[in-house]
């Protein structure tokens, strides 16, 4: 009897650990890997943020720059994945569903997402949709659109969330959520996800360029030769830096205009600056097609030299933008 009574508890024991393995593995023995193209919207960000604290805490998620190969991975947020955005919900709330998410507060942080992504050209009706959009554009501009930290994303959304399990009423979310924004110590939270460099430099046409400068758009030039090479000619209105010249200062300030374009005389230094540029996230370098100084004589644009006055030239430049048919 005492046996049986023993084998009894074992078996039931057995039992309850199956159990607590089985509602573990699925978080614990696995590590998969999420891939997906970097974007500034909420769903992206509030994406990766439900995959780590709620699907996986220890998967690795890989933020590609747009366009770049995903690899080998799940993908999500992206044209090709399961779990993306469509016309009626978010990748948020698509992620929610394949995974079996049934926490009240997700549901409803996912009904937040889908509004914001879904009504970009009404007002949205939800007060609570106003006071996420707003605040999470508050973040952005705090730090750069495209510099936020991802700690700081992280944070944001661990504060959301708390926020709507709590059924907070509408002001004390968005006091909490400007608490969040305002957060100087967010910078140094744990990254939720990993941006990956860019695996190429870009390369755009010389009539995009001419295009993006009639629109007033802020397009440098970086002109990477010796200085004596820029005194004889150069683009103009372009820097002169060479690429021993690079440091920190140059990035940060290269990083916030719309588009910087670094030559040579036929982009052989001017790619390698531009690949160094990306490395330090100036994500907004290219080179030009065709290439360097000699592709831009080619197409017939001005130069400063010896018979042309960079003032002059920059005068000839802004005409060859604004009616690319007369060089």
């Amino acid at each position: 009897m005492k046996r049986s009574f023993s084998l009894f508890w074992a078996i039931a024991l057995l039992a309850t650990l199956s159990v607590v393995y089985a509602a573990v593995a699925p978080h614990s023995s696995t590590t998969p890997t999420f891939v997906t193209w970097n974007s500034l919207e909420p769903d992206k960000w509030s994406s990766i943020w439900l995959i780590r604290r709620h699907i996986n805490s220890d998967a690795t998620i890989e933020v590609h720059p747009a366009g770049d190969p995903l690899g080998d991975g799940i993908p999500f947020g992206v044209p090709q994945a399961e779990y993306k955005r469509s016309g009626t919900h978010s990748a948020f709330e698509s992620l929610l569903v394949g995974f079996d998410q049934q926490d009240a507060a997700l549901q409803r942080m996912g009904r937040i997402i889908t509004a914001i992504e879904t009504t970009a050209w009404s007002a949205p009706s939800d007060p609570e949709v106003h006071i996420v959009e707003q605040s999470f554009r508050r973040l952005q501009d705090r730090y750069g659109r495209a510099y936020v930290p991802i700690g700081c994303y992280g944070h944001f959304f661990d504060v959301l969330y708390t926020q709507l399990a709590n059924d907070t009423e509408s002001d004390v979310l968005s006091d909490a959520l400007n608490e969040a924004v305002e957060n100087q110590s967010c910078e140094q939270f744990a990254a939720m996800a990993e941006r990956m460099q860019a695996n190429r430099v870009r390369e755009i046409a010389i009539g995009q360029l001419l295009s993006e400068i009639a629109l007033s758009k802020d397009v440098v030039f970086v002109d990477t030769r010796e200085p004596a090479e820029f005194q004889r000619s150069h683009i103009p209105g372009a820097i002169n830096i060479p690429m021993r010249d690079l440091d920190q200062s140059v990035y940060n300030q290269l990083k916030n205009v719309d588009r910087v374009i670094s030559y040579c005389v036929k982009d052989f230094r001017g790619y390698e600056v531009a690949r160094l540029m990306l490395e330090h996230g100036v994500s907004n370098v290219a080179v030009m097609k065709p290439h360097g100084l000699a592709g831009w004589q080619s197409v017939g644009l001005p130069v400063t030299s010896g018979g042309l006055t960079e003032a002059a030239a920059e005068g000839q430049l802004r005409e060859c933008a604004r009616d690319q048919e007369t060089c």
